[in-house]
Formats: structure tokens, sequence, C-alpha cells
């Protein structure tokens, strides 16, 4: 099989914003108003602040509206400040990514740490990354994993799937391959794409599972619906080769021009090829 660089080389902040925008969590998420803008504004005005939260939400990927991160930011903030623990996880990844407030990675990872403490899985997995990465925080890989497993244990898909991560690399924890395929499991069915691709690689070699290229592919293809350009370009492999699937050349060429539309260069040079 055509080798890729893994996911989990890539930056965390398509799965935030993926996991913020669908609430994607293994467990029943906080309520989220489906309503208007209208009805939405109306309802922070009345307190009601997890619509605060899905106003910020809506600016900030532009969803039945104009694209506005600097109104987002302060829908997150509005929210945050009265204990939306969903608004401080928001309003922190507005911070470390400098979109629509000035760039504060400091910043950033207090409210993290406020919306992890509040209850919110998505404010522990990203406050994970920061110490593992070292991100304007003393790396601390041990810590990392804490935050991890803090928000798997709250039903965070995101939490499963870089916990998985750790227990495949035996990165600050004993190295245990099957636990790493469990955890990948568990968050690929809670709808991050990354882990399903990290499973579909380990079916791939066979690594804490039995080696099954058909259903490598499976996740592969579950990983691309979900818009992970490395999947894509992956699967696009396998329908080249023929590696557990029938040999299909214009089904490779058109996922690896899925992946370059999605920004994966090497993909593009693929679809290149194939042309």
């Amino acid at each position: 099989m055509k080798s890729h660089r893994w996911v989990w080389k890539r930056s965390l902040a398509v799965v935030f914003v993926a996991s913020l925008t669908s609430c994607s969590i293994l467990a029943a998420p906080r309520q989220q108003s489906s309503g208007t803008i209208g009805t939405l504004t109306a309802e922070c005005d009345q307190g009601k602040y997890a619509s605060c939260f899905s106003l910020g939400t809506r600016y900030m990927s532009g969803s039945g509206v104009a694209k506005d991160e600097a109104l987002a930011a302060k829908f997150y903030q509005r929210a945050c400040d009265n204990r939306n623990a969903q608004g401080c996880s928001g309003l922190a990844f507005m911070y470390e990514t400098g979109s629509g407030v000035a760039l504060d990675t400091t910043r950033a990872s207090y409210l993290y740490r406020q919306a992890c403490d509040g209850g919110d899985g998505l404010g522990c997995a990203m406050l994970g990354a920061m110490y593992e990465t070292g991100k304007r925080i003393t790396k601390d890989e041990a810590i990392a994993v804490k935050l991890y497993q803090r928000a798997c244990d709250s039903g965070n898909a995101m939490g499963c799937g870089e916990l998985g991560r750790m227990y495949f690399n035996g990165t600050n924890v004993t190295k245990d391959e099957g636990r790493a395929t469990a955890l990948y499991q568990r968050s690929c069915d809670g709808g991050d794409a990354r882990a399903c691709a990290n499973l579909g690689a380990a079916y791939g070699v066979g690594r804490g599972v039995v080696k099954n290229e058909a259903r490598a592919a499976t996740y592969f293809q579950r990983a691309c619906d979900g818009n992970n350009a490395e999947a894509c370009a992956t699967l696009g492999a396998v329908y080249e080769s023929g590696a557990g699937v029938g040999k299909d050349k214009a089904r490779a060429l058109a996922l690896y021009q899925k992946a370059c539309r999605i920004g994966l260069k090497q993909a593009c040079d693929d679809a290149g090829r194939l042309r």
C-alpha cells in the first residue's frame, strides 16, 4: 500500500472546527439549538447561553450567515462569561489561532482549562494538544495523556482518538496497539475522521488488529467522507494498486483530486500522474 503521512502529524485545528460545529462526541452533546439566527439571538439575549455558543459557531463557520469571526468571538465570550464551557472552548480556539481576536496562546490555554474544568471534553482535548506540542506552554506529554483520557472519559471523540495515538506510539504510556485501535474505533464511531484514518492504517498493516486490507479501505472511506485529505489520498492509492479492492483508476483519480482540493499537495501530483 502506498504510504502517506498519517493524520496525527497534521494540525488539530481542522479537527477542532469539525468537533465544534458538529458537536462530534461519543456521548450525547449538550443541547445546541438549531434555530434561525433571529431565534438564537433572541434566546441569547434572554440569557440562554447555549444559544450564544451556537451563534458563535454559526458566525465562525459561516453556516446560514455571513462568516464573521470577530462577532463569533464576541458570542463565545458572552457564553463563556456565563459559565457555558463550550463557549470557553470556542473562545480559546479563536485566541489560539488569532481568528477574530489577537493571537494569544496563553489566554487560549487558560480558557481551554476553564472549559475542561467546566465539563467540556473538547477543551480538555485541545489543552492536551497544547501540552503535547509545547505550544507556548511547558511541554508535558504526561499531562497531555491525562487530558486526552479526561476528554475521552467525558465522551469526546477527538480525545479518544488522540489518546489512541499516544498508546499506538507508546508516548508516555506503555505501548499498547490493541488498546490504541480500540480507542480509534470508539473515536471513529463518534465521528472523528482522523481516528477513522488511523484505524484504516492499522488494518492496512496489521498493527493492533488482524491485517485486513478490505476493512482498511472502508475506514479510509469513512475518513475521506469526513474530508480527511490523507485518507482520500491513501484510498486513492488503494484503488490504484487494488490492495483489498478491485483496481479502479477512475476512482483513484477522483480520490486524489478530492484530496488535492482539500489541500494535500502530494495528491495533486498523484492526480496529475493519472490523468
